[in-house]
């Protein structure tokens, strides 16, 4: 009996020898020299081929035989000198250092593929080492969206012990996804295994598509840098003379990288050529929001150039150059719509006073009179700025008084400016006018679906039942609908996950009948005496906010995370459920966050007794409710802790 026990617990040990962890000792990849793709990866915990990882079953450094295992997969290998048979079939190889994957040895001539915006799965793993510690937030994927103009679809990498991740994503057409500080370009329907090494920045990509991927690693792209710091002291055509200029400088750098590597890809020069001027484009699409007096050298070249030499000749797919195009042409479009010809945005103003005139009901019979007498004195400075009135004689014009005196904080004016209806009103009037432009019908049908998109993000709310009425009507393809609808559903489900009184949102009741700013503000600092307390004012409505919201609160918190401080937001003329939906979508709750949404009276009295006059605005309280002097900012995060921790008393100073 004793010995049958033996025996089977030697089988046992047999067993478990037979399934530990074989390590190879090796640390090397290798190239196929004929087809000149990354072939394989022959790490010391694991191989790389075929987009897989798999494991050693075997490893015989001096005949060269290793067998891989996946699962119940065997794949045989031998390696000797420059000759590596996989599964008896022999591949001629090289190792690859610490640079980028070389060129090719043969040309590619063939085209990007569209698969008409229908969408696709794309699996891309991967490895990263040698992250730099501090900068493990850096692994991220960045997926640009065709319709977004604000944010991209980012994606955090979960990497295991030796650094390994394998994610799937949604891809609507073969484009530039960017991953760490490098841009990849991938196709629905690939897989894709891409090697960093966070030490020499070396970055592979294996796949039957990572050509065009590997060339960009290794030859980048020329840049075309455009100042538009001067754009005041230039007429349109010295702007443009400066674009060719700097294009011509780029087409000279690609030919040295052409002459020096000539059998890079048509894909990767044709790429090159766009992505030169889509950049300018989106330097020069700034000229919109520059002032009157600026606007006033231009003649008309620049928006003509933009049309010619980028919108008309852009190469298919459109997703090739999603980050940048959606920007380009919704202020493209809006230009050619809405020409900035004063420095105010009288089309929104308009809309504006048209909305709180079917509301006149709610105001006295004096407002209504200031409305009107409003909007003829906007009609009468908009009609001199078209005809060339001077800067000096627009603004001795009597509407500029009147705008400021009936637009000031909390008035009925910035309610309503604020609260993207007279944006949405404005831009279903331009939408159905973008027919009418000189633009490929592809370029026409984006363009709407991005300014709806567009519409739907700066408001973050579900589509109104005018606006999804016109989007189904508008926009034709069944791709950008089913997006924007996927992101007004997505609006909706968050404002339904975050309740008032529930965690960090506050509800408005205690401070009932309060009306001074200072008296608001102290009743809500009370709970969090011997706290420092950190104020973020913000607006749904504003870009920047939501931007700081999505990429600093994190970082700001793990800088903080030992101190007592509470996060305090207060919302700025917000609907109650774009405020929710921001704050779910963001994670802006917890134990240390505390959310007001008050009354448009009470945020305008506590924003006039703290001299707020932009947004965001960023303030520090000192244990005792005190308002530290001066703003700082979350992105200066050793600025910030200091000033925190000598709030505290932490610091000897």
């Amino acid at each position: 009996m004793k010995k049958k026990n033996i025996i089977i617990f030697l089988l046992a040990l047999m067993s478990l020898a037979g399934h530990a962890q074989v390590n190879s000792g090796l640390n090397l990849c290798l190239r196929d020299d004929n087809t000149g793709e990354w072939l394989i990866g022959l790490f010391d915990k694991y191989a790389v081929y075929d987009c897989e990882c798999w494991d050693y079953q075997k490893v015989d450094t001096v005949s060269g035989d290793i067998e891989l295992t996946s699962g119940s997969r065997q794949l045989p290998l031998k390696l000797t000198g420059q000759t590596l048979q996989i599964d008896g079939k022999t591949h001629h190889v090289s190792r690859l250092g610490e640079e980028p994957l070389p060129d090719y040895p043969e040309k590619d001539e063939s085209d990007f593929f569209d698969n008409g915006y229908t969408g696709g799965k794309v699996r891309l793993s991967g490895c990263v080492i040698n992250v730099p510690r501090g900068h493990e937030d850096m692994l991220k994927l960045r997926v640009p969206d065709p319709l977004h103009t604000i944010f991209s679809d980012e994606r955090r990498i979960e990497t295991d012990s030796l650094g390994r991740f394998h994610m799937e994503f949604e891809l609507t057409n073969t484009g530039c996804v960017l991953l760490l500080w490098n841009r990849l370009y991938l196709t629905p329907g690939n897989r894709y295994f891409v090697f960093v090494d966070g030490r020499t920045g070396q970055m592979l990509v294996m796949g039957e598509d990572a050509r065009l991927s590997n060339e960009m690693l290794r030859h980048g792209s020329p840049a075309v840098s455009v100042e538009y710091g001067g754009f005041g002291d230039k007429t349109d055509a010295e702007l443009l003379e400066t674009v060719k200029e700097e294009l011509a400088n780029e087409q000279n750098g690609l030919a040295m990288i052409e002459s020096e590597s000539p059998t890079l890809s048509k894909r990767y020069r044709k790429l090159i050529r766009c992505m030169g001027k889509m950049s300018s484009a989106y330097t020069l699409v700034q000229r919109r929001y520059m002032n009157r007096a600026t606007r006033q050298c231009e003649d008309g070249q620049l928006w003509k150039w933009i049309h010619d030499n980028v919108l008309e000749e852009l190469p298919r797919p459109y997703t090739l150059v999603q980050n940048n195009l959606p920007y380009v042409l919704d202020n493209y479009v809006m230009e050619l719509l809405e020409p900035q010809k004063t420095n105010y945005s009288t089309a929104y103003i308009e809309a504006t006073i048209d909305i709180l005139q079917e509301r006149k009901q709610q105001y006295s019979g004096a407002y209504q009179d200031s409305l009107v007498l409003l909007g003829t004195e906007m009609a009468d400075y908009v009609s001199k700025a078209d005809k060339g009135a001077s800067q000096s004689e627009l603004e001795k014009h009597p509407f500029n008084d009147l705008i400021t005196a009936m637009a000031g904080k909390g008035s009925p004016i910035m309610q309503v400016i604020k609260s993207m209806e007279p944006q949405e009103r404005v831009m279903i009037r331009n939408v159905g006018k973008i027919d009418q432009l000189d633009l490929p019908e592809p370029l026409k049908d984006l363009s709407k679906a991005v300014a709806i998109h567009s519409q739907l993000e700066q408001s973050h709310s579900p589509l109104s039942a005018q606006l999804r009425d016109v989007m189904m009507k508008s926009v034709a393809s069944s791709y950008y609908r089913n997006k924007i609808l996927q992101r007004s559903d997505l609006f909706e489900s968050l404002a339904a996950k975050t309740k008032t009184g529930a965690g960090s949102l506050m509800p408005n009741e205690p401070l009932d009948g309060l009306t001074d700013g200072k008296a608001i503000l102290d009743k809500i600092l009370e709970p969090y005496r011997g706290r420092v307390v950190y104020l973020d004012v913000w607006g749904t409505w504003c870009v920047p906010c939501k931007v700081n919201l999505k990429e600093h609160t994190r970082p700001v918190k793990d800088a903080l995370a030992d101190l007592p401080v509470t996060y305090l937001y207060l919302c700025n003329n917000s609907s109650d459920k774009a405020w929710r939906s921001v704050i779910a979508e963001y994670d802006l709750t917890g134990p240390d966050c505390v959310h007001y949404n008050l009354p448009a009276s009470q945020q305008a009295a506590v924003e006039e007794y703290l001299k707020v006059d932009h947004f965001p605005t960023y303030l520090l309280f000192s244990p005792e409710g005190a308002l530290h002097p001066g703003e700082i900012k979350p992105y200066n995060l050793n600025e910030l802790r200091h000033h925190v921790e000598k709030l505290l008393g932490k610091t000897g100073q």
